[in-house]
């Protein structure tokens, strides 16, 4: 029981490790993601997948890394970005634990959900203090959601190599195959 929580903590840091890397290089070095002028954040993108991978634990622990990524960045308020992001972590586990089978769906509609949520919230709080147009930022929001559907299967792929789990499908398909040779015949 002791190796599993050990491998169970190794797989979170090394998500961890994957956020602070994705964040470095997305920040510090000054490489920013950008398509039509748009620019795309991956922390979303990563807690989602981490969240649908490897459930709720690992997405609140991962969310809060991430949150607390932002906060050292000071580009918001201090201490929402944790809160935010480890409740987005919790539910995408929860959320994905529907999607086993159907992970890269879940992990889109996951991404999206989060990004679109931190849109409304910076909407409603920041709105005010900026002179940018609604429909210029609703059309940043389309297209930073557009974006996030089609990077998800990528992040997701690299969420799954970093985590050491491979596709659900093929593992509940051994585990039946197992399980039906260790029943009774």
């Amino acid at each position: 029981m002791k190796q599993r929580n050990l491998s169970f903590v190794l797989r979170v840091a090394l998500c961890i490790v994957l956020l602070v890397v994705a964040y470095v290089l997305q920040c510090s070095l000054g490489i920013r993601f950008s398509i039509f002028g748009v620019h795309i954040d991956l922390l979303p993108l990563i807690v989602a997948a981490v969240g649908v991978v490897m459930g709720s634990g690992a997405g609140f622990v991962c969310g809060f890394a991430a949150g607390l990524l932002y906060d050292v960045s000071a580009s918001g308020i201090e201490g929402i970005y944790p809160l935010y992001y480890l409740i987005c972590g919790i539910l995408c586990g929860t959320a994905g634990e529907r999607f086993r089978n159907r992970q890269i769906r879940g992990t889109m509609l996951c991404s999206a959900s989060v990004i679109l949520a931190l849109a409304a919230i910076r909407y409603l709080f920041l709105f005010q203090f900026s002179d940018m147009g609604i429909l210029i930022f609703a059309r940043n929001i389309a297209a930073q959601l557009l974006l996030a559907v089609v990077l998800s299967p990528i992040v997701l792929v690299v969420v799954r190599m970093v985590s050491g789990r491979k596709k659900t499908a093929s593992i509940s398909l051994e585990q039946s195959m197992e399980g039906g040779s260790n029943g009774p015949s």
